[in-house]
């Protein structure tokens, strides 16, 4: 198996019109920078990952109502998923974060999973196109050269395992506003 057939898209999966107002949502919510994990710790790191971010709260009710739609979507695309990958069968929902990557923003290249947080899978759903920059690329885990970019139109959904193999950026948009939604599964 080739690392890129792991990498699952499923196309349209939320539609033009809730993109659209789930971006109408991030504008409001998503106003402090997002953080990474380092040592154990959750820091702002703005030469790692500059982006405005926001995790929906489950005591809080509009974002009650936008993760249930979210995880609905992300459950139909993981059961088309594990029709090839089989043997992922114990995982369940962690996080929902909204993201907004405003004219220079980015995030080099990372992976998802730590030893202090076990993700086994990630999902980036994109909600607009109307923006320069901000591609997200892959990375070979032992050359670290880019071996694909995932071309995500909107209401687009990408799955992908979390792990060392995986590795992954949003490069700096350079013009516009680009919005996404991250997940995992653990």
């Amino acid at each position: 198996m080739q690392l890129h057939q792991a990498i699952f898209k499923v196309q349209k999966s939320l539609s033009f019109e809730y993109s659209k107002e789930l971006i109408k949502f991030i504008d409001t919510k998503a106003v402090t920078k997002a953080k990474v994990l380092i040592g154990g710790k959750n820091v702002e790191d703005t030469k790692q990952r500059n982006v405005f971010d926001y995790g929906l709260n489950k005591d809080n009710k509009e974002d009650v109502v936008h993760g249930r739609f979210l995880m609905q979507k992300m459950k139909e695309a993981l059961d088309q998923y594990v029709q090839t990958f089989s043997y992922l069968r114990e995982a369940s929902p962690q996080t929902i974060n909204l993201l907004k990557y405003t004219k220079g923003n980015f995030y080099r290249p990372h992976i998802d999973a730590f030893h202090t947080v076990n993700r086994q899978l990630s999902f980036i759903f994109c909600l607009n196109q109307d923006y320069d920059g901000g591609e997200l690329y892959f990375y070979h885990p032992v050359t670290r050269k880019p071996y694909s970019q995932a071309h995500l139109g909107t209401g687009d959904l990408i799955i992908f395992p979390s792990n060392f193999l995986y590795p992954h950026q949003v490069t700096p948009v350079t013009k516009g506003v680009r919005y996404s939604v991250v997940a995992w599964y653990s």
